[in-house]
């Protein structure tokens, strides 16, 4: 008994030391991410080249994508998809997708599911995006996250008017990611 009360002291001392909340931030350098459509049943492919993921394990993914970096190779795409059918990078420059939950897959340590909301054009829609998270093993604070998805391109107004029937270009856009992340200290929580 005489323990008892060193004990309690000892548990409400570690409890209230300081702690670093994990956060990790992508490397924009070492990143990917990828979007592709069918165009007349042909596969074309674009990227955005400015993008930034916030992820803290079990809490949340932020990932913020600057709509003006996207890039089909081409400069007359590149024009034609900044327009107001399109994007309408001009009034809506960044698309924000904020995770409202995290799931971990059943039996599994490296697959998550984040569902949350994808704000796009100026609408936002619930979407799920699963990723693969790999912890490099030579390097703890390095990590990769990866995965894939489908959006609809007419549920955030994504070519409207005469592209909006999807004869041209697919409804469907696939959306692939490869990201490294840098594991942050983000400031001590009491």
């Amino acid at each position: 008994m005489k323990y008892f009360p060193k004990a309690v002291l000892l548990c409400l001392a570690l409890v209230c030391l300081p702690s670093a909340a994990e956060q990790w931030q992508s490397a924009l350098t070492n990143s990917q991410l990828l979007y592709q459509v069918t165009f007349q049943g042909l596969p074309i492919e674009g990227q955005f080249k400015q993008f930034s993921v916030s992820y803290s394990p079990g809490e949340k993914l932020l990932v913020t994508v600057a709509i003006a970096s996207a890039d089909m190779s081409d400069d007359e795409l590149n024009s034609e998809i900044a327009g107001v059918d399109w994007f309408d990078a001009g009034r809506f420059a960044e698309a924000t997708f904020r995770s409202k939950t995290l799931v971990a897959d059943s039996n599994s340590s490296q697959h998550f599911t984040a569902q949350g909301s994808l704000k796009l054009k100026g609408v936002s829609e619930p979407v799920d995006v699963p990723f693969l998270w790999q912890q490099d093993a030579k390097n703890p604070d390095r990590a990769i996250m990866s995965g894939q998805l489908i959006l609809k391109r007419n549920d955030f107004s994504i070519g409207i008017g005469d592209w909006s029937s999807g004869e041209q270009i697919g409804i469907d856009v696939g959306v692939n990611f490869v990201v490294e992340m840098l594991r942050q200290v983000e400031g001590l929580n009491n």
